[in-house]
């Protein structure tokens, strides 16, 4: 999914939670992009300033460090074992106590895994496993993109009427 749709989602997913808690909903926001973030901003910043010499698909599969990192990082930004790792140290250094807003996350790599049947499938089980869901669809997608926005518009606009209504 794209970047911007996962910042909706994860903000509706922890609207009720952190309603009053703008901070905490952040938080979530940003680990909810956090994956594409660190994966792709080397490569979206390399294409920028090359992409009038080359087109994206060669530019993606040249050996360009920004693109090596992008399918390398992904199969760890995109793993719930890199989670559950991260979860666990998280956990550790506050004595026990779950920061909800990882979830955030969680969030991320589970839309993936159905989004990202072809193009960078998500290895959500690496290092472990190198098993990729090829089933679901694109995100990319004309339909699904119309579904998923004109799903997120209707919810937005939901909140908005309901927590307008309330006063």
């Amino acid at each position: 999914m794209d970047i911007f749709a996962h910042a909706l989602w994860t903000n509706l997913a922890y609207y009720k939670k952190y309603r009053e808690n703008l901070k905490d909903r952040l938080w979530a926001v940003f680990f909810g992009i956090m994956p594409d973030i660190i994966s792709f901003t080397p490569a979206t910043v390399y294409a920028f300033f090359h992409f009038g010499k080359n087109k994206l698909i060669q530019l993606a599969s040249s050996g360009q460090w920004a693109f090596v990192w992008a399918r390398e990082s992904y199969s760890y930004t995109h793993s719930l074992i890199s989670f559950i790792v991260v979860v666990a140290i998280v956990m550790a250094i506050r004595k026990g106590k779950f920061y909800w807003p990882l979830l955030g996350w969680m969030f991320h790599i589970v839309i993936d895994i159905f989004t990202h049947p072809d193009f960078y499938s998500t290895p959500f089980l690496h290092p472990l496993s190198g098993f990729k869901n090829h089933y679901g669809i694109s995100w990319a997608d004309s339909h699904f993109m119309f579904i998923n926005y004109g799903l997120l518009i209707m919810f937005y606009i939901f909140i908005f009427y309901f927590k307008r209504q309330r006063r």
